[in-house]
């Protein structure tokens, strides 16, 4: 059974003087740890910045997130590109190598032309040859006959 007493004002007043002129006593003689006003602002701002750290923990997390997905819709554009230059490269490579082969083409046309005129200009000088060769012995007996003639003319004339 428990005793139930009844206290006057006066008396909770007198306890309440005396707990407060000994309350560092009676903190020191147990291991509560008393917490003075600062104390209590120091850890409620390290609580505040344990939060707020972990508020931005979390939007540096996020930020990550879509910086990585940036990052992968990058790769998958530049295989694109990558893909459609090498399709474009590919096209005009086929496009010089048809050029090429036409250029070709008209570059032995053109050499057959060329070795055609240059027969025939051959030929042309060995006609033009054979003509200055009879020429020459044309002119050659023209005058052995007219020194011939010239020569028994003075003989005979004497």
């Amino acid at each position: 059974m428990s005793v139930i007493m009844e206290l006057t004002k006066e008396q909770l007043e007198q306890i309440g003087s005396y707990i407060e002129s000994n309350f560092d006593r009676f903190g020191a003689k147990s291991n509560v740890v008393q917490l003075r006003s600062y104390d209590i602002q120091l850890i409620e701002r390290m609580t505040r910045i344990e939060e707020e750290l972990r508020s931005q923990r979390e939007i540096i997390l996020k930020q990550n997130e879509t910086m990585q997905f940036g990052f992968s819709q990058m790769d998958k554009r530049f295989e694109t590109m990558q893909k459609q230059m090498d399709s474009r490269f590919e096209a005009v490579q086929k496009q010089m190598d048809e050029r090429f082969t036409a250029v070709d083409k008209r570059f032995e046309s053109v050499q057959k032309q060329i070795d055609e005129r240059f027969t025939a200009v051959d030929k042309r000088f060995d006609d033009m040859n054979k003509k200055f060769t009879m020429m020459m012995w044309m002119m050659s007996a023209g005058f052995t006959i007219i020194a011939t003639v010239i020569t028994l003319l003075t003989i005979f004339a004497r």
